[in-house]
């Protein structure tokens, strides 16, 4: 299931919701670390928070933070700057009238459409130093900030 219109109240009420009527999970996904900012608050004031695995995306400096913590087991990172660079050399064959060459299509509901796909990376606990901090997405005395 999901958490309709991608509201972040609504992931709150899905999650509680569902521990309330006792159903048994041993994860959550978000499709970003804003949703998973709300599931935590759930899975908190249940105290399952650092019990139940939660996921997000985006890797928001919140979410790093509950990372080191121990309420959030991980984030979905895309850097930045590959992201740029990416979106800049397509943008240049395009406005050349040249097409990016791409071999992978996702279907839009009507169309296969091509696309670039670049590799997310999955951080946790294990590697955020390495990906985040020495990436230098966010700086370490943030993430840190609540983990003495």
């Amino acid at each position: 299931d999901y958490a309709e219109g991608w509201l972040a109240e609504t992931a709150y009420d899905f999650v509680s919701e569902a521990i309330d009527e006792g159903i048994v999970f041993g994860g959550v996904h978000c499709g970003n670390d804003d949703l998973a900012s709300q599931a935590v608050i759930a899975l908190s004031e249940h105290r399952l928070a650092g019990k139940v695995s939660l996921g997000g995306q985006d890797a928001e400096l919140a979410a790093c933070q509950r990372i080191v913590e121990g309420t959030q087991t991980m984030t979905v990172y895309k850097p930045v700057d590959k992201l740029a660079r990416q979106a800049a050399e397509c943008t240049e064959l395009l406005i050349k009238g040249n097409m990016p060459s791409t071999e992978v299509t996702i279907n839009n509901g009507t169309y296969d459409v091509a696309y670039v796909k670049l590799e997310p990376i999955m951080v946790t606990k294990d590697n955020i130093d390495e990906i985040i901090i020495d990436g230098g997405f966010h700086r370490r005395e943030e993430v840190y900030l609540n983990v003495n």
